[in-house]
Parts: C-alpha cells; structure tokens; sequence
C-alpha cells in the first residue's frame, strides 16, 4: 500500500507541471552557429520575418546566420560583407515586407541589405549622407514594409533613412527637436506604419518621433510618465499598429508605454511580475497582435509577458529551456504576431523561441495530450498491479 501512495504522490506532482505548462522553449542557434564551422558568438540582433525564417547576428564573428521554421541554419553575411565593403561586428538586424534583411556593422560603419537570393549590397558606410552627415558606430536598424531603412550613429549622434531607392537621409541629429531637447547616443530605432521613425537617445534620456513629413518631436524624457516612475538610459523602442510606442529604461529597470495621444504609462518596473522573478537592465521590447507586451531583461536573464489588462509573467529565464541550455544576457527580442517570441543570449551565445502552448502546431498540442494520455495510463495499470500485489500478499 505504501508504493500504492508514493506512486499517486509522484504522479500528482508530475501530471499538473505538465498539464499547467503555458510555454513551450526551444534553443534554436547556440554557439555552433550552422553546425560546420561558421560559429555565433555574442548575439546582440535577431529579427523574424512573415514566413517565420529568424535571423541572428553575431557581434564577435561578424556574420549572420538565417534559420528556417524547420530548423535550417544558413550563415548568409560574413566579415567578408559584400565582398569589397567589410562587415565587422554585426549588430542589429531588421527584416523587410519584401523578404530582404538588413544587418549593421557597428565597427564598420555601415549596413547591408541581403535579398531572398542572397545577393548582398552595402547600403549605408561611414560618409552617411555623402553631404557631411557621417556614421559612426551604428547600432539599430528597423525597415518598413517598402523596404525603407532607418539606422541610428550612436557617436555621431543621428539617425538616417535609407530609401529603397538608395537615398539616404539624415533625419536628426544631436539638436533634437532643435528647441533645447537635444539627442545623446541614439541605440534604439522603430518605424510604424505610418512612416514615423522613434528614436531613443541613451545618456539624454529620451525619445523622439520624426514624422515621414520631417517634423521632429521629443515625446517622453527623464521625467518618465510624471508621476514619479523616471526614464534612464532608454535602450530597445518598438512601434504597433496601434500607433503605441513602448521603450525599456535600461538603467530605470522599467518600461513605458506611449499611447497614440501621447498618454504615457509605466507597464512594469523593476519588481517584475511582483514575485520572485525581478526585472534588471531591460535592454528590447516586442509585441504581438492581441497586444501583449514583450521585455528582455539583460542582468537577470529573463523575459517577461504583460498582457493588456497588466498581467505580468516570466516566460523565460536563466534556465533556458530546462535542458542544460541556458540563457545569459537576454539581450534582444523579436516576435510574430501570433505571440512567438525570440530573444537572444549575449553571453550564452544562442537564441530561444518561446511559443505559446495554444499557438504550438496541432501536432505539438496533440503530443502533449497523448503525454498525459500515456501517463494516466501508466499510473491506472501501475495502481492495479500494486493492488494486485498487495492482495497476494495479503492472502
């Protein structure tokens, strides 16, 4: 009787851990890069485009690898770049409508475009508008659905759009807004679909939006929402369709949204989800169509989920995926809008995708059911053996 009780305790414990599990992770690139010699190392980019094809930079081997939805991992950029323009320390990486993808050389200056057939072409060097405008030391990159470009100089102080045409633009500068509000090492940059670009200025503390007519406005500075929650030192920026903004204070341990009327609200502070699980240095932010909130945070290697109505969890952390992967420095994010989120470990050199169970394959769902099916089977048939024995011994 006593295997009897310690059989049904253990299945207890197990069968609700399974069942209540709301996250499925899975390490998609570690450090081996493509399995044949083209290694990652350091990752501070990844990007998912519409057909669910992740790209990830590695900032040491200056390269970028693509990995497809069935696992396939390609290096498509190397330090070799285009052949005649090197790319060395790749950083951030965006994705177009049209299939191309764009990744940054912050020691080299400059940004490549790599088409679906893999044709690869520098965009952007260190003259940047070629009329005195330089670039130096750029970092983030966001495109548009058109195939416009936008990259940010972080010593140079400015952003700059790159038309898919191949005109490019200094769309600001250090002065800011031009009225007092100035712009301090630029490391964050989004597009919306309206054609603003949203710029985050690291040591002034602040935000600016530049509309597609030009006209630049600074929409969030140090004093944060007002109400005593500061911004300091914002890093990641990202834009829905919505026409809401939302950034990470890195050194504030925080994130605001910025809602289309210009409301400014904090949606999760350094407590985290307000249990154990704490949020430190954020660092990049994603969202995804049923309007949930995505925040990675760097120095306690997590990434946490808040849900419109304000629910915070921690949908990854240090663990990895709980298979001796782990996750160090969460540094960048991407999603689909499905709510499949990617982040990047800058130290653990790999990249996770963490899909929700209800978004898993009809496969995958039906494989968690037929887990839960094998198991209640296996503790029925072990319960009658065990009663079984227990009555021949007791005859």
């Amino acid at each position: 009787m006593r295997r009897f009780i310690s059989l049904l305790l253990f299945v207890s414990c197990f069968i609700p851990a399974v069942a209540s599990a709301q996250f499925l992770i899975e390490e998609v690139i570690d450090a081996t890069g493509d399995g044949v010699g083209n290694t990652l190392a350091s990752p501070p980019g990844i990007a998912v485009d519409a057909s669910g094809n992740v790209f990830v930079t590695g900032l040491v081997g200056s390269n970028a690898f693509k990995i497809t939805p069935g696992g396939t991992i390609t290096e498509i950029i190397d330090s070799t770049g285009d052949g005649s323009n090197s790319l060395q320390e790749a950083a951030g990486v965006a994705v177009d409508g049209l299939g191309n993808t764009y990744v940054v050389g912050q020691a080299s200056n400059n940004v490549f475009k790599i088409t679906p057939g893999g044709t690869i072409t520098q965009i952007i060097d260190a003259t940047g508008d070629g009329a005195g405008n330089i670039l130096d030391q750029p970092f983030a990159v966001a495109a548009d659905a058109t195939g416009n470009v936008y990259v940010v100089g972080q010593t140079s102080q400015n952003a700059f759009e790159i038309t898919s045409g191949g005109a490019v633009t200094e769309i600001i500068d250090a002065t800011g807004d031009g009225g007092g509000q100035t712009l301090s090492v630029p490391i964050g940059i989004a597009v919306d679909g309206a054609g603003s670009v949203f710029v985050t200025g690291r040591l002034s503390d602040n935000v600016f939006e530049i509309s597609s007519g030009g006209a630049i406005t600074e929409i969030l500075d140090s004093t944060g929402d007002g109400g005593g929650n500061t911004l300091s030192q914002p890093s990641g920026i990202i834009a829905d369709g919505s026409g809401n903004v939302y950034v990470a204070g890195q050194a504030s341990n925080n994130a605001f949204r910025i809602a289309s009327g210009g409301a400014i609200s904090q949606i999760i502070d350094g407590t985290g989800d307000g249990g154990a699980s704490t949020l430190g240095d954020p660092t990049a932010v994603a969202f995804d169509s049923d309007g949930n909130v995505y925040i990675a945070a760097s120095s306690t290697n997590n990434v946490f989920k808040v849900e419109p109505g304000g629910n915070i969890t921690q949908i990854i952390d240090a663990a990895g995926d709980g298979a001796g992967n782990s996750l160090s420095n969460a540094f960048d994010l991407a999603s689909t809008p499905a709510g499949v989120v990617y982040v990047t470990g800058l130290f653990s050199s790999n990249a996770f995708r963490i899909a929700p169970i209800s978004r898993v394959p009809a496969l995958g769902r039906a494989g968690l059911v037929l887990l839960l099916v094998l198991l209640t089977a296996t503790v029925v048939v072990g319960v009658i053996g065990l009663r079984c024995a227990d009555c021949s011994s007791n005859a």
